[in-house]
């Protein structure tokens, strides 16, 4: 049976649109996705990720 690890990031969310904060949100995420972390949910400003323990 598969075993997962978890880690919750609480990421503030800017209400206007601002390329640089874009920039630096798809920079985490891509980074994390790197370290074997997949998004598996987001509430607010709560991100959840999930990855298989070894």
């Amino acid at each position: 049976m598969k075993q997962f690890e978890y880690r919750v990031e609480d990421i503030q969310v800017q209400l206007k649109a601002n390329k640089e904060f874009s920039e630096v949100m798809e920079e985490k995420l891509n980074s994390m996705g790197k370290d074997g972390w997949e998004l598996a949910g987001v509430n607010g400003s709560v991100f959840y990720f999930k990855k298989e323990e070894k």
